[in-house]
């Protein structure tokens, strides 16, 4: 009898205690600023997540929040950066959007309301942040609107693949045109992508800066070695003290970003390129990246931005792969397919040989690819963001180029 009584009141114990960890759904609520002066490329705001338990650091990512205001703008955040905090139960996530129309104006002047999607972040037992308001601000600003749409320009740049050695580093090569000095900002990101679920990044990514004629300008190891102060003001310093970054104003001209591991090291990284004076009389006229194309998430995908203007732009993407064999690339990539998607994740255009579609509109840009094999599409594209991806077709593997061109 007294073992049957144990045994029930360890069972009420069992039932009645509650948990202790993930009981409740994690939550978020969001930071902003009000837009009182006209201008203004890229808006940004955090949303600080919180949970009893363990958040899932790896469900983190664009789209999580969508913005609505007036006149119907509905657009997504893009995710910007992340910080964790109280050990995991906690979040400070940066997101941003491109105004309607490419900038702030009056004629965007209202209230905008910023709404968390139902299933898009989750803690580690798969509980969802609930979706709905988590924040306003609005928008003020006194002048009339630009009356003349000149087309966007390309403010960031960022390339994410396999980062081996010699021919197969990751190299990002673009171009500043205009008749002014550019200042920019590259990063080479490694050991923080592990946070969204990269299971095998670059621990100790080295970044190098060349010219033209193929000299280097500057390197960086750890980007708190140097202009620490400088990159933080910029606001676009690494997660990580072993990531690098490098600012440089720079004359128009080419460029080559070159990423490396350290002592040889290898693993999934990120090279990125960000414009820090969108009103400089220069640009990013062209933006590329070469490495080795794997197969499932190892493939390349390479992001860019279109904003500082509020007008639509003509883009070229070329994905190249056989022709780089003529510039000694060997193992080169033998025929490239490419997926051109927006800031939403939705297929804009896609092609595997460039012949296939438009042919006529890309031989007219001058940009066609050498190869027939190799891929292209022309777009005249809104502000925002966007991602190329090229693989293997077939799933073939192999050192591709991805290209983009902002043309006339």
């Amino acid at each position: 009898m007294k073992m049957k009584i144990l045994l029930e009141l360890l069972f009420l114990a069992i039932v009645i205690l509650p948990a202790t960890t993930n009981a409740e759904d994690p939550t978020a609520a969001a930071t902003t600023t009000n837009v009182t002066i006209a201008g203004g490329v890229l808006y940004s705001f955090t949303v600080q997540y919180a949970d009893d338990g363990l958040l899932d650091f790896t469900s983190f990512g664009d789209n999580d929040v969508r913005v609505t205001g007036p006149s119907g703008f509905d657009t997504g955040a893009a995710f910007v950066s992340l910080h964790g905090i109280n050990d995991g139960q906690g979040a400070i996530v940066t997101y941003s959007i491109v105004p309607p129309g490419g900038n702030w104006d009056s004629a965007d002047n209202g209230n905008y309301t910023l709404m968390m999607q139902a299933n898009a972040v989750f803690d580690s037992i798969g509980n969802p942040v609930k979706a709905g308001n988590i924040g306003s601000f609005t928008v003020t600003v006194t002048g009339p609107p630009p009356p003349t749409p000149t087309p966007a320009q390309p403010l960031n740049i960022s390339t994410r693949m396999e980062v081996l050695t010699e021919d197969q580093r990751l190299i990002g090569g673009f171009i500043i045109t205009g008749n002014v000095p550019k200042k920019v900002i590259l990063r080479a990101i490694g050991p923080s992508l592990a946070n969204f679920g990269i299971t095998d990044p670059l621990v100790d990514p080295v970044l190098e800066l060349h010219g033209s004629d193929g000299s280097l300008i500057t390197m960086n190891d750890n980007w708190k070695d140097t202009e620490q102060s400088e990159i933080e003001a910029s606001g676009f310093q690494p997660q990580n003290d072993l990531e690098s970054a490098i600012i440089s104003t720079l004359d128009p001209g080419n460029y080559t970003a070159v990423v490396s591991g350290k002592d040889g090291g290898t693993g999934i990284g990120l090279i990125e390129g960000y414009d820090l004076d969108q009103a400089a009389d220069s640009q990013f006229g062209n933006i590329s990246t070469r490495g080795f194309v794997e197969t499932g998430t190892n493939v390349m995908i390479g992001g860019f931005i279109l904003g500082g203007e509020d007008g639509n732009a003509n883009v070229v993407v070329r994905a190249l792969g056989p022709s780089l064999t003529a510039f000694g690339v060997s193992g080169a990539l033998g025929d490239p397919t490419l997926e051109l998607r927006d800031g939403n994740g939705v297929l804009v255009q896609s092609n595997d040989n460039w012949k296939e579609t438009q042919q006529t509109e890309i031989e007219a840009t001058g940009l066609q690819p050498s190869n027939d094999l190799e891929s292209a599409v022309f777009e005249m594209l809104a502000p925002g963001a966007y991602t190329a991806v090229v693989a293997g077709k077939d799933d073939l593997t192999g050192v591709g180029l991805v290209e983009v061109y902002r043309t006339p």
